[in-house]
């Protein structure tokens, strides 16, 4: 019997190819291996082209580009108002008529201001809505809160990355049938044609993610400063964009050039493809000290048998048991972090152990049906 078809239309606004971005097209880099399943992105003709456009390309997810409009804020002139709700007008035609043509079953966003965009015309869309939400509700002004007040009736089906988020969604939906978590999975690689051994004669720090003080970055080169002081076969490879005009990095990359250890704290810039330093490292180190819903990085480190040190922030321990497939600083201190990492080079069985058990999780986590689990929503909100 022919299963019947979903059509799922996804808001997609971002210009960024950041973890989260990412994650989200996994889900449906995933959902393209059942035949029934069709999606269609909706790209910012102005951003998403660039950068959002060659990655869908590559996964042979289709797209169309639409207007979004960038954010409101109390201090725009008249012109500037007009502009916005002319892209927000404008963009609900655009859907009005994708969703005509493309006739969707359902339709899928990740982001408040998604919703927002297209709020005109989603207020008289009847199909389920399904919100992947990676992130606390935005509720620090009047307008959002009205906005999310909406959304918290209007949504079919909220998708957390991780109870955390969940716990956060549910402080003002409380409708616990309303919400379920799935943890994001590895991210798809397209190729996996690489072999990089560890090196038995340096130990290798790897950190990948954004380079700013929210990710604890500052705290993770003051740490690899002194340890790398203290052991000579050390190396930290700090992957991830960084903007030399920042303050916050050109202070970074200062004190690592002044303290002579620029050859053992490399700072790689974006790497796309990062397989090859997941092989290369002994271990993976997410020092955030904000309330991170969840690192998609703890799960490709975990893809890659890597154990990964945390500290205690939002999500992330929901994923790391401490000692068992990783370590959980008790303090977000340099001096935590420096321990916990140097205990992981001193005693190489236990990081071994940690990272076996780091990969032998995701089933745990639930990584192994991942898509199984995605159709189930999508079959479910009908």
């Amino acid at each position: 019997m022919k299963k019947k078809e979903i059509r799922i239309i996804v808001l997609f606004g971002s210009h960024f190819l950041y973890g989260s971005e990412k994650a989200n097209i996994d889900v449906f880099t995933a959902l393209s291996e059942f035949d029934n399943v069709k999606s269609l992105f909706l790209i910012d003709r102005k951003r998403g082209v660039e950068t959002i456009s060659p990655y869908l390309n590559e996964r042979n997810l289709n797209y169309k580009k639409v207007n979004y409009h960038f954010m409101f804020n109390k201090h725009m002139s008249l012109k500037e108002w007009c502009v916005k709700i002319y892209e927000i007008l404008s963009g609900s035609f655009q859907l009005f008529y994708y969703y005509i043509k493309f006739r969707p079953t359902h339709v899928y966003t990740s982001k408040q201001e998604y919703f927002l965009n297209f709020l005109p015309f989603l207020f008289f869309v009847r199909k389920p809505i399904i919100y992947r939400i990676g992130d606390s509700p935005v509720t620090h002004n009047l307008a959002y809160s009205k906005l999310w007040s909406y959304m918290a009736k209007k949504v079919s089906k909220f998708v957390c990355v991780s109870k955390f988020i969940e716990g956060k969604v549910q402080e003002t939906v409380k409708n616990p049938n309303n919400s379920s978590v799935i943890y994001s999975k590895p991210h798809f690689k397209l190729s996996n044609n690489f072999s990089s051994p560890k090196s038995k004669k340096m130990f290798r720090v790897l950190y990948v993610g954004q380079i700013g003080k929210h990710k604890g970055v500052d705290l993770l080169i003051e740490a690899a400063l002194r340890l790398c002081k203290k052991y000579d076969n050390l190396f930290f490879d700090i992957a991830g964009n960084m903007v030399k005009t920042n303050e916050f990095s050109k202070n970074l990359l200062k004190k690592v050039e002044n303290s002579g250890l620029s050859s053992r704290i490399n700072f790689l810039g974006y790497i796309n493809n990062v397989d090859e330093l997941y092989e290369r490292s002994h271990i993976h180190v997410c020092p955030s000290i904000y309330d991170e819903p969840l690192a998609n990085v703890l799960m490709d480190a975990k893809k890659h048998s890597i154990s990964s040190v945390i500290f205690s922030v939002g999500g992330l321990p929901e994923v790391i048991r401490n000692n068992v497939d990783g370590l959980i600083c008790a303090d977000k201190s340099v001096n935590d972090l420096s321990k916990a990492i140097e205990d992981c080079y001193l005693n190489p069985k236990l990081t071994k152990s940690m990272g076996v058990n780091a990969h032998k999780s995701l089933n745990a986590l639930g990584i192994h049906d991942f898509k199984e689990k995605w159709l189930n929503i999508f079959e479910e909100k009908k």
